[in-house]
């Protein structure tokens, strides 16, 4: 009964980790999101242009890259979290059909 306790809490933080952490990159890719001005410098010449231009939509991909990877994360910990209750409550259904 013990084992089950301990893997309930654990089931819980795991849970709420999960959570937390989609809420937390959805909240940063929403800010980013709302206060994003592209740097558009006007190059002296076109090559100048491409380069900032390609250097900015870069740093763009990397940081939502970097968000999706996070939100992914969180998703894998919610759904382990998830699997732990169903194993409590599957073990419970068992453990109370078998007794009586």
């Amino acid at each position: 009964m013990d084992v089950d306790k301990t893997l309930f809490m654990f089931g819980i933080v795991t849970l709420l980790i999960g959570i937390f952490i989609i809420i937390f990159g959805v909240f940063l890719a929403f800010y980013a999101y709302l206060n994003y001005k592209p740097l558009l410098p006007a190059g002296k010449d076109l090559q100048s242009s491409i380069t900032s231009t390609v250097y900015e939509l870069l740093n763009l991909v990397i940081k939502l890259a970097f968000l999706g990877a996070m939100i992914w994360a969180g998703s894998i910990l919610l759904g382990k979290g998830i699997d732990l209750f169903k194993s409590i409550y599957v073990g419970e259904k068992k453990y109370r059909g078998s007794g009586g």
